[in-house]
C-alpha cells in the first residue's frame, strides 16, 4: 500500500536516498556547504566534513557534487568507500581513472602520470575536486601517505586537486596521524543535528518538494518527530515515512502526534518504560 496517493504527493518525500533536489539548506547544512564550495573554488586542498551517523554528510556531499558539475571550472569526481582495507595505490589507482587518465603503468608509478595530467588541467582552467565519502575508512598508513603524496603535487601559485573528505568523526583521528596531512587541512567541519526548528522546517521543505498542498503533520506531531529522532535527518526520514503508512493504514489526515508514537514504537526507538 502506498501513501503517496492517500496524502497527494507526486514522489516520496522521505525517502533515504541521498537526493540534492531534497538538501536542505537550513543553518546547519548551509554554513558546511557554503564552506566547501568554497573551499573548491580556492582550491584549498583539503577539506575533512565529519559527523555522527544519520547526520546528513552523504546528502551534502551529493549537493556538492551535483553543484560542482553544474560548473565547467570544475573537474569533479566522487569516491564512496565501501570496505574496511584498501590495498597499496589502490588510491592512486582510482584518482588517476577519476582524472581520466588511460594509461597502462603500473600503479606504483601513476603518480608521475597524475602530476603531468593536474599541470595540464590548470592550463585549461580546471579544478579538480575529489569528495571521497565513508572517508574515515581510509585508514591505512599507506593509503594516507598516497594522499598526501597527491595533495604534494602543486606550484607556485596554488594546489592542483582539492580533496573533501566526508566520513564519521574517526576520519579526523585517523588524518591526524599523519602530520603532515594534518597540517594541509584547510577546514575541518563537523555536521551537527538539526535543531527543533530546523526539524520542523526540514519535514517541510521535503514535504513540498514532494509536491504537498495541504497540512500534512500537525504541531504536536513535529515535536514528537524531533523528541525521537533527536535532529537527526536519517532518523527523521525512516520515522515520518513510517507515520506517513500508519497514517494511511488509519486513513486520518493530519499526521498527529500519536501517530508519530505508534511509528516510533514500531521502530523500536522507545524503552520499555517509555512505552508504559
Amino acid at each position: 500500500m502506498e501513501y503517496e496517493s492517500f496524502y497527494n504527493f507526486l514522489q516520496e518525500p522521505f525517502s533515504n536516498v541521498p537526493d540534492p533536489q531534497f538538501f536542505y539548506s537550513g543553518p546547519e547544512h548551509a554554513k558546511p556547504f557554503l564552506r566547501i564550495m568554497y573551499s573548491a573554488q580556492k582550491m584549498k586542498g583539503l577539506v575533512i566534513l565529519t559527523g555522527n551517523v544519520g547526520t546528513g554528510k552523504t546528502t551534502l556531499s551529493r549537493k556538492v557534487l551535483a553543484a560542482l558539475l553544474n560548473e565547467k571550472q570544475y573537474l569533479p569526481g566522487m569516491l564512496v568507500l565501501t570496505m574496511d582495507e584498501y590495498p597499496a595505490y589502490w588510491l592512486t589507482s582510482k584518482v588517476a581513472q577519476l582524472l581520466q587518465i588511460e594509461d597502462e603503468t603500473p600503479d606504483v608509478a601513476k603518480i608521475q602520470l597524475i602530476a603531468r595530467k593536474l599541470s595540464e588541467l590548470k592550463k585549461k582552467g580546471k579544478k579538480p575536486i575529489i569528495i571521497i565519502d565513508e572517508a574515515n575508512k581510509l585508514q591505512s598508513d599507506a593509503n594516507l601517505e598516497e594522499l598526501r603524496s597527491i595533495m604534494n603535487i602543486e606550484d607556485e601559485e596554488q594546489k592542483l586537486i582539492t580533496f573533501i573528505l566526508s566520513g564519521m568523526p574517526t576520519l579526523k583521528q585517523n588524518i591526524y596521524k599523519n602530520e603532515s596531512l594534518k597540517q594541509r587541512i584547510a577546514y575541518l567541519i563537523s555536521l551537527e543535528p538539526l535543531s527543533k526548528i530546523s526539524t520542523e522546517d526540514y519535514v517541510k521543505y521535503r514535504l513540498k518538494i514532494a509536491g504537498a498542498e495541504e497540512e500534512i503533520f500537525t504541531d504536536t506531531a513535529f515535536e514528537i518527530i524531533y523528541r525521537w529522532s533527536r535532529g537527526r535527518p536519517r532518523l527523521i526520514n525512516t520515522i515520518c515515512d513510517n507515520a506517513l503508512f500508519e497514517g494511511v493504514l488509519l486513513q486520518k489526515k493530519p499526521i498527529t502526534d500519536e501517530i508519530v508514537d505508534i511509528a516510533a514504537d514500531s521502530l523500536g526507538l522507545k524503552t520499555p518504560q517509555e512505552t508504559e
